[in-house]
């Protein structure tokens, strides 16, 4: 029955003799791990994942430590364990995390990216600039779910258990979690605040530049593009030449009357500011709201402004809340009336909202996976609820914060409030619960020498 420490002791002797510390060594064989009783060594009923088999080896050492002082390199078991944990905590976030982002990055450029730009070359760029923005945004998530899923594991195979026998308290088996959260707490706010910004200011050029200037030599044929803040739809069949186009077709939709053009032959006439459509042989047909037919002309040339780049650079001057950074940001704060007040304030809750709560996040997901301690046959729909209520809280917090603060100054104290709950739950949950039953892994009692 003595088994147990035995292996361990001996592992652990033959790491020490490799890692150069000789005395760590004759210490574990001096025979005393086989003064642990045999109540120590019993082995759960259920099979041990990697975790709990690295804690179990190591138990014998925890509890021989107890009474016996040996030198400083013995005492790394513990931040081993725990660095092994932060290691698989980490990668499971960065994964969790990056799926989310991509998601979210490749539904936003389809949503707003112009199909000018979008299957362009300059769509790969324009998404990595992007990328940073939704990465803040999915990061607490990423990091609760990698932690509830860690946990949840750890819970099903009882190594959470042996590390209490170790000697482990709550907040020791928590804490490369809670290191990892203010890890990705600390870079939320960066990207939240510096790199998103930048991003925004990226996506905003380039939907800028393809509403607005894109170069008709980059056009594609037979394809629809929406042009002009989308309320012109441009199609064309083939190219004749580098000016000049074939099967042209627009509609432009302004104040409930449609306007549809289509002529045989287009040619492209830039000037520095914008590029001119010349169409030969045009027919515009024009229906208005309330009238029962449309009315149709046939022009032997007709002259369009497309809207497209002409020959100069194209420019933006507008600037926009979310591209701004922190000192701009901030300085902003006293500027406008009382809609620019609002639309602050909503952004100032958009860039810390997911910085703040990445900590509450991992802390309830925690607790969570430690309720109902059990078998593996509760860890799937534990881990799909604790997931999807994280996701779902997050998402209604997002939008009830812009929704109400665009709507009402005053609902940002409310706000506040739920947010300040929420901390204060987490830090209280934190204190930990009650340590589950460890299967026979008791540390000794200590005797009388």
């Amino acid at each position: 029955m003595g088994n147990c420490v035995a292996v361990g002791a001996e592992i652990d002797r033959g790491l020490f003799q490799d890692q150069g510390c000789p005395r760590a060594s004759a210490a574990l064989s001096d025979g005393a791990p086989r003064n642990f009783g045999q109540a120590e060594c019993a082995r759960p009923s259920r099979p041990v994942a990697e975790n709990a088999r690295i804690a179990l080896l190591n138990t014998g050492l925890s509890l021989y430590l107890r009474d016996h002082p040996v030198p400083w390199c013995v005492r790394i078991a513990p931040v081993t364990i725990q660095r092994h944990m932060f290691v698989q905590l980490l990668v499971a976030a960065l994964v969790v995390t990056g799926v989310l982002s991509g998601i979210l990055t490749l539904g936003g450029l389809f949503r707003n990216v112009p199909t000018a730009v979008l299957y362009s070359r300059a769509i790969l760029p324009v998404a990595l600039e992007v990328l940073p923005i939704n990465v803040y945004n999915a990061l607490p998530i990423g990091v609760a779910v990698a932690a509830a899923w860690y946990y949840t594991n750890l819970v099903a195979d009882h190594a959470v258990d042996v590390l209490y026998a170790a000697g482990f308290s709550y907040f020791s088996v928590i804490l490369p979690a809670l290191v990892l959260a203010l890890l990705a707490a600390t870079v939320g706010f960066y990207l939240s605040f510096v790199e998103a910004p930048r991003g925004w200011g990226r996506l905003l050029d380039a939907i800028y530049i393809g509403t607005h200037n894109v170069d008709p030599s980059n056009l594609d044929a037979q394809r629809f593009y929406a042009l002009n803040d989308n309320s012109r739809t441009f199609y064309f069949g083939r190219w004749l030449n580098k000016d000049q186009i074939a099967e042209v077709f627009m509609r432009d939709i302004d104040d409930g009357s449609e306007t549809s053009i289509s002529a045989p032959i287009g040619e492209f006439v830039k000037v520095p500011s914008t590029t001119f459509l010349h169409l030969r042989e045009a027919v515009v047909e024009t229906r208005k709201a309330g009238q029962p037919a449309p009315r149709i002309i046939k022009l032997n040339e007709l002259w369009i402004n497309t809207g497209l780049r002409g020959s100069a650079t194209p420019e933006r001057n507008a600037t926009y809340l979310p591209e701004l950074g922190p000192v701009a940001f901030a300085a902003a704060h006293s500027q406008g009336d009382a809609r620019s007040q609002r639309e602050w304030i909503a952004e100032a809750f958009k860039r810390t909202i997911p910085p703040i709560l990445t900590i509450t996040y991992v802390l309830v997901g925690i607790r969570l996976a430690f309720l109902g301690l059990g078998g593996r046959q509760e860890t799937s729909w534990k881990l799909h609820a604790i997931c999807a209520g994280i996701i779902v809280h997050h998402v209604i917090l997002f939008l009830a914060a812009d929704g109400l603060i665009s709507q009402d100054i005053r609902m940002a104290w409310p706000i506040v409030a739920v947010i300040a709950i929420e901390i204060g739950i987490g830090i209280l949950i934190s204190s930990g619960p009650a340590q589950p039953e460890t299967f026979g892994l008791r540390p000794a009692p200590k005797t009388a020498s």
